[in-house]
């Protein structure tokens, strides 16, 4: 009994130093000498290329290169980045660590995409790099929180560690979303139809200026003084050009 028991702890013992190397990412490290990670493999970095089986590529133009132009809809596709969860280790399959939890459905995600829109996520920077979606590729987590695409990766190499930023949720899981770049759009789109109607304003706005009197009196003085002015000063010039 006691031997069993033993066997037991040291199984135990084994599968959660397992686990906590592998929630560190230190699969490199050796064990036997713990300061000295595995050495890489870098025999076939470098291979010699024989130069005479080289040959040169010339383009006479003869075949047509391929031209891959995404449509729309495949731009703003949103997609699940890690579809497949990730196996268990000896801790998880023994019950010692709780399990990942399984991939979210369309629903769930339909849900923590509204919770996200009602927070204003999109709206607001990324947490990250304090700086706004616009057309950057962006990321929604399962506990909602939005960030960029590369802010994330680049926070989860700094940390070692799959961790939300935000709110420390570990082993979440990430869906590619463009809420960001709709909304960048629509605010490019708004400025642009405002720069527009400001300049057509502001023209039809002279034009009225010089035909409409306007009602003050010193204005409507001046107004007239300058009509009287132009028709003295351009009148001969008009008569003289309808003259046959």
């Amino acid at each position: 009994g006691l031997a069993s028991e033993r066997e037991g702890i040291a199984v135990s013992a084994v599968a959660l130093q397992d686990h906590i190397i592998r929630s560190h990412q230190l699969q490199g490290l050796s064990l036997a000498e713990p300061f000295k990670s595995r050495s890489r493999n870098i025999r076939n970095i470098y291979r010699l290329v024989n130069k005479d089986a080289v040959k040169a590529v010339v383009d006479t133009g003869l075949q047509k290169k391929s031209t891959h132009q995404k449509n729309k809809e495949d731009e703003e596709k949103e997609y699940v980045l890690d579809p497949n969860p990730p196996r268990l280790t000896l801790a998880q399959k023994l019950g010692l660590v709780e399990p990942p939890s399984l991939p979210l459905t369309a629903e769930e995600w339909a849900k923590i995409k509204q919770r996200s829109i009602q927070h204003g996520d999109s709206i607001q920077p990324c947490a990250i790099c304090r700086e706004e979606f616009a057309l950057q590729p962006q990321v929604l987590l399962s506990c909602s929180h939005v960030f960029h695409k590369a802010c994330l990766k680049a926070f989860e190499k700094f940390t070692g560690k799959k961790s939300c930023p935000m709110c420390r949720k570990k082993q979440y899981q990430t869906r590619v979303i463009h809420d960001g770049a709709r909304l960048y759009k629509t605010k490019c789109a708004i400025r642009i139809q405002a720069s527009w109607r400001g300049y057509v304003v502001r023209k039809w706005y002279k034009n009225l200026r010089k035909t409409v009197p306007p009602k003050d009196n010193k204005l409507r003085k001046q107004f007239f003084e300058e009509k009287v002015c132009f028709i003295c000063f351009f009148g001969p010039f008009f008569v003289l050009i309808q003259l046959p």
